[in-house]
């Protein structure tokens, strides 16, 4: 224990000198008159997080080892997320989760003895080597819910806009200009991409369906598509396929309010038994005595 804390001792007065050091710095005449010049350009790697800036370079190394595989690959496609950010983010955190592993292990000697060092390593590093996996998963499911809110509120929008008179094609980009957030923003990309590729607008909706794996936009689109034969049958489709998709959204949501409600049961039983448990102590120890 004394070496580690003379090496928390040593690092806080190298970082108090540093910050001392830091402070007592005065800008010269020079620099105070001189405007400074504008920030260069960064590339956009340098933008992302920690993880992605320190892994960009040695996360192609995990091209050849066939990382990430089809399944992470459909997942990284819902979740938005490209396969070079990944592999950039496997990269730092598998390098941290090494680094931290190895200095677990050279401080067995430091440790208790009864500590099981080695398994607390191998768990370390295992940790690190799945966070991005589980982060992927994690982005992949908060958009299929955002992209199925969207969805459902877009449906209903071109509702409005066939009942105003407009065309499926009107009433989808009148529809698109209002809201924001990341589904909007993935549902106007892929709608604007299909459009300047000459294609029709559903088009894109079934595109990003058949990347992100939301069912709701491919019925949306197929909805739309019937817009071709008739507008009165385009309508009494998307009224229907409207209030379904709000029908599913509030049954949803009332599902994971139930299921909220009877998690937090459990810790409400917790408080119960302990506040009995304090008032009946004194009493059960006198029992327990007695015996």
């Amino acid at each position: 224990m004394s070496i580690m804390m003379l090496s928390l001792a040593g690092s806080m007065l190298g970082a108090g000198v540093w910050a001392g050091a830091y402070a007592l710095r005065r800008p010269t005449l020079t620099e105070r008159l001189t405007p400074r010049p504008e920030p260069e350009t960064r590339p956009a790697v340098l933008h992302r997080g920690w993880a992605r800036r320190a892994g960009h370079r040695t996360g192609s190394l995990l091209i050849h080892a066939g990382i990430p595989g089809p399944k992470m690959a459909r997942t990284l496609a819902a979740a938005g997320t490209s396969a070079e950010e990944y592999r950039a983010e496997k990269a730092a955190s598998t390098g941290l989760g090494l680094l931290l592993a190895l200095v677990l292990l050279a401080t067995r000697g430091v440790l208790p003895q009864s500590l099981p060092v080695g398994l607390l390593a191998l768990l370390v590093l295992v940790g690190c080597v799945l966070a991005p996996d589980l982060a992927a998963r994690s982005a992949a499911v908060r958009q299929w819910a955002e992209l199925r809110a969207a969805t459902s509120a877009l449906a209903d929008l071109i509702v409005m806009g066939l009942a105003a008179g407009a065309g499926s094609n009107g009433a989808l980009i009148t529809a698109l200009h209002h809201g924001n957030g990341t589904a909007l923003e993935r549902i106007r990309s892929a709608v604007h991409t299909a459009t300047v590729r000459h294609r029709s607008p559903w088009e894109g909706l079934e595109s990003l369906a058949a990347e992100s794996g939301v069912r709701e936009l491919s019925e949306l689109a197929a909805s739309l598509r019937l817009g071709g034969a008739s507008g009165a049958r385009t309508r009494t489709s998307l009224t229907a396929k409207a209030t379904s998709l709000r029908a599913r959204r509030l049954a949803e949501t009332e599902a994971t309010a139930l299921a909220v409600t009877e998690r937090m049961s459990l810790p409400t039983m917790g408080l119960v038994s302990g506040f009995l448990l304090l008032i009946v102590y004194v009493a059960l120890v006198h029992v327990m005595a007695g015996f």
